[in-house]
């Protein structure tokens, strides 16, 4: 049941909205940290920030097309790394916005950024490197994904924060 009402609400909102935003979007959602959020010190527990960026994710993949070329296609995404930094924690009852982005890709990874905001200040900053896998788990390039929407552009240049995970995650996985 963890935020199964807010994933419900945004699921409906970006369904009902206007489809194929372009990839470079901004993809924006306002929250309020519940009581429910909030861990014994009284702030938005660490593990939140993440299962928030997953709504986002949600937000921005459905929006731009991307949910409905994996569905098409059976495949899923897998998150391959991920890094979280919380540089202010968020207390009930604030309001945030949680700003979206896919940041780029490679050959084999979807980067995806995602910022907590309040006004101008960020709160915390999430990122993900994302790989498509078909219904066996075998891993599929990201060019047949993006083609299906009609992107057919290269990937913006990765910030420095995900060129620095692309290059863990791939130490990582030649040595394991």
């Amino acid at each position: 049941m963890n935020l199964f009402f807010r994933r419900l609400w945004i699921y409906l909102r970006a369904s009902l909205s206007a489809k194929n935003t372009p990839l470079d979007n901004d993809f924006r959602l306002t929250f309020r940290v519940l009581l429910t959020d909030q861990d014994m010190f009284l702030h938005m527990t660490n593990s939140r920030y993440l299962s928030f960026s997953d709504l986002g994710g949600l937000n921005l993949f459905i929006r731009t097309g991307l949910w409905r070329a994996l569905k098409a296609n059976g495949w899923s995404l897998e998150i391959a790394a991920q890094t979280r930094i919380i540089a202010r924690m968020l207390k009930s009852p604030q309001t945030f916005e949680l700003v979206s982005t896919l940041d780029g890709w490679t050959d084999d990874y979807l980067a995806l950024g995602q910022c907590f905001q309040r006004g101008p200040m960020v709160h915390a900053d999430v990122k993900s490197l994302m790989r498509i896998v078909d219904s066996g788990g075998t891993q599929i390039k990201t060019r047949p994904l993006l083609d299906a929407i009609g992107a057919s552009g290269p990937s913006p240049d990765l910030p420095i924060g995900f060129s620095n995970l692309l290059e863990t995650t791939e130490t990582h996985k030649s040595t394991t």
